[in-house]
């Protein structure tokens, strides 16, 4: 569930730690679990304990983790048995545990990434590492709307309970999801354009800007 915790983490003792070596530290992980093999899942399990630790010292809560991680569990399992009809039968088992494994490990380092980093801090690491600005921008954009898509989607799912959806079929629950996420991409459409004109109008020329 999308939410404001990177804007408002509290004080830890991972907060503590310079801006760059965090950043740094999440995007090795992600990109080290991505480069190993199926066969190197023992590996993958060592970093998975690594970011594990890394949670104890940022003092993340077993309950928030969990929720967040179901979050993306459905979505990652699903995938993972889309893409398991494309192996070898010999090593479709290896396989789909060792996908669901660096998924999982990647997902927790970017939780951790959450618990450590304010949006500010992470814009200005961007910015110091000489990023293009557009991919700053839409970065600052994603972390500002993303939990207000979230609200939307909450608002759209209340107003279908309120016509009576609680009480339909699973198929039906399913025809609702995808009628949800169409309304969601239309008003998220209309929004860009109307943020986009806004801007505009007030002389955005395309750079980066934030108070340090």
């Amino acid at each position: 569930m999308p939410d404001n915790t990177a804007a408002v983490a509290p004080e830890n003792f991972c907060r503590s730690w310079p801006a760059d070596f965090k950043l740094a530290a999440a995007l090795l992980v992600i990109l080290v679990v991505g480069w190993l093999s199926p066969e190197q899942w023992p590996a993958t399990m060592t970093l998975g304990v690594v970011v594990l630790f890394g949670h104890a010292c940022a003092g993340t809560s077993l309950t928030w983790m969990i929720q967040r991680a179901a979050a993306w569990g459905v979505m990652l399992l699903l995938m993972a048995i889309a893409l398991w009809w494309s192996q070898p039968s010999s090593a479709a088992g290896l396989w789909l545990w060792s996908w669901l494994l660096r998924c999982g490990v990647a997902v927790l380092a970017g939780l951790w990434l959450m618990q450590v980093f304010t949006v500010q801090e992470l814009l200005s690491t961007l910015r110091r590492w000489h990023l293009p600005g557009l991919l700053i921008v839409m970065v600052s954009f994603l972390l500002r709307y993303l939990v207000v898509l979230w609200e939307e989607h909450g608002r759209l799912q209340r107003a279908q309970l309120a016509r009576g959806a609680g009480s339909a079929t699973r198929w039906q629950r399913w025809n609702l999801a995808l009628e949800r996420l169409g309304l969601l991409l239309l008003r998220s459409l209309d929004r860009s354009e109307r943020i986009h004109r806004a801007m505009l109008s007030r002389g955005w020329d395309g750079s980066p800007r934030g108070l340090e």
